[in-house]
């Protein structure tokens, strides 16, 4: 489906002073920021290097409003780094010296891009202010009441037609893509469509060093420099190669990307010999690279010949570990897995969710639990080669009942161990079915946050899940605890201290399983990179890495 052009009165608009048409102007300059947690803002990158090669005069800026990997904040749960008034206040005089001033962020942020936008509008009221990004795509209501323009789309080819006009002194509200705001009114344009393989083998690498300048808190910009990717990515090298998802649950904000276009549940993808030398440009500028980590929406659903192309480059010519996260029960086959982790995988990202029919149904997602027990297994008989899997676990959904809560426990109860989980308290996304789904209900789910990785009650039930991450409890043990469980909703007793034991245990584990397999590419900031410099990683990589090469390959396929 597609989105048809029309217009509409909205009285929340925000009134403030922009020309209908600018006079031609081909110097004019494009200041692009990015509003998130740390520099993992992958399709940024990638629209910025693409936005700064059609025109020169482009600076490109990352303002983390925090940083992901921050110790305090993961153990004590609390937002760290939120920018200030006189951080907002430095943002805003840097990006207002733009002609014209793209912003990117994801829902969680948009707060804070509303503070830059009201501030740039007081500093410079002639700044022509457009907002892209996921938060724009899934909720363009919201985001146009503040911008100028909103991007709807894929934002590479719908910028350079809207750039062209605009510099050019022509109509640009006919651009598609965008929603525009005119006199009042609201103008939605149709999208692009999306874009093709070969299309995406032609775009420029994403921007990794290449002039970018990053904000420091209380500092102002500086160039960005291998430290700041240290301080909040660590040793990895962090990537998308495949655009696009086959499902379309109902949390996700992907369901919204399909709604304007199906289709983006067919994955899209550059050729092997591009994301490989991507990759190799990415090593030239930081050797002390030791992971790279494919943030693909589903990996594994990527044909098997194009998976056995890039198998065979990224072992021949790249030589260091890969992790894959977003995988997809039903995509996990033994010949893949197989190929991969003898090509250098050695960590996989997989989303369970749930343990119970019900809420996956609910969900939306085709996922049978059969199907997920037959991908831990697979994924098990690989234990000596790969950091223990990590599994997605969502938990205080409000329509679970005790029995779905309980399920959810069995299924982790039984599950080949070792394995990892990365634990999510429901958060909702606006704007997406499970947001009128929940309010149709007459439920409350607080929106997304900031601590949508935490946030969970001390209850008896999650206390468990994160039990079961690092052990198996003896089964009259758990039988024992298990008649005792509540959903979250319920009121019940908190427990807030064994709580804190027991998440700090689980963060141990997680700790050694990632050192067990002398795994650095975790570690912020400078201590992965005295690791590399004095020979640790080198040595890791010559001596210990041959153990992610599988001597023999399994064939066998799941249907």
């Amino acid at each position: 489906m597609v989105m048809t052009a029309h217009t509409q009165q909205d009285s929340k608009l925000v009134t403030h002073v922009t020309p209908r048409l600018y006079k031609s102007n081909p110097n004019l300059e494009i200041r692009l920021a990015c509003v998130e947690d740390g520099l993992d803002n992958i399709g940024f990158r990638k629209f910025a290097a693409y936005i700064k090669s059609i025109h020169r005069k482009t600076k490109v800026a990352y303002v983390p409003t925090g940083n992901l990997r921050n110790l305090i904040r993961t153990l004590t749960e609390k937002n760290v780094g939120d920018l200030t008034e006189k951080d907002i206040l430095k943002v805003t005089e840097f990006l207002a010296e733009g002609d014209i001033v793209g912003l990117c962020s994801m829902t969680q942020y948009s707060t804070t891009v509303y503070k830059i936008i009201a501030a740039i509008r007081r500093l410079n009221p002639r700044a022509y202010i457009v907002w892209g990004g996921i938060h724009a795509i899934i909720h363009p209501e919201d985001a146009i009441k503040h911008a100028d323009a909103v991007c709807t789309g894929e934002g590479e080819f719908a910028f350079r037609t809207f750039l062209n006009l605009f510099k050019n002194g022509k109509d640009y509200t006919t651009a598609p893509s965008f929603w525009f705001r005119k006199d009042d009114n609201i103008i939605k344009n149709r999208n692009l469509p999306l874009m093709t393989p070969k299309e995406m083998d032609e775009l420029p690498p994403l921007m990794y060093e290449d002039g970018e300048n990053i904000y420091h808190r209380g500092k102002g910009f500086k160039p960005i420099d291998y430290n700041d990717f240290l301080n909040f990515t660590g040793l990895s090298y962090n990537t998308v190669w495949s655009i696009g998802c086959p499902l379309m649950c109902t949390y996700c904000g992907n369901s919204k990307f399909i709604e304007y276009d199906n289709g983006y549940r067919r994955l899209r993808h550059s050729s092997p010999r591009t994301i490989i030398e991507e990759i190799k440009r990415a090593i030239s500028k930081q050797p002390h690279i030791s992971t790279v980590v494919f943030h693909d929406d589903s990996f594994l659903a990527l044909r098997f010949e194009i998976l056995e192309e890039f198998a065979k480059l990224y072992k021949a010519e790249i030589k260091i570990p890969f992790a894959v996260f977003g995988v997809i029960p039903n995509y996990v086959r033994e010949d893949k897995i197989a190929l991969l982790v003898d090509a250098g995988m050695n960590r996989v990202r997989m989303g369970i969710q749930s343990g119970s029919e019900k809420i996956l149904e609910f969900y939306k997602r085709p996922t049978k639990l059969h199907r997920i027990n037959e991908a831990t297994k697979i994924l098990n008989n690989y234990r000596k080669y790969m950091i223990p899997p990590a599994y997605d676990i969502i938990l205080e959904n409000p329509i679970e009942t005790p029995d779905d809560t309980r399920a959810t426990l069995d299924l982790l109860h039984e599950m080949p161990r070792p394995f990892m989980l990365n634990i999510y308290a429901l958060k909702i996304i606006p704007n997406t079915e499970l947001a009128k789904d929940i309010e149709e209900k007459g439920l409350h789910v607080p929106s997304i946050n900031r601590n949508y990785h935490a946030g969970y009650q001390r209850t008896l039930g999650n206390i468990l899940v994160f039990t079961l991450t690092f052990w198996k409890l003896p089964s009259w043990l758990f039988r024992i605890l298990r008649k005792k469980v509540q959903p979250t909703q319920n009121t019940q007793p908190n427990y807030p201290l064994f709580f804190i034991f027991v998440r700090t245990a689980y963060y141990l584990r997680r700790a050694f399983d990632h050192l067990r397999f002398m795994d650095f590419s975790v570690l912020p900031g400078r201590t992965g990179y005295f690791l590399w410099k004095f020979g640790i990683i080198s040595f890791w990589q010559r001596f210990i890495l041959k153990r992610y090469h599988l001597v023999k390959k399994n064939s066998k396929v799941i249907t």
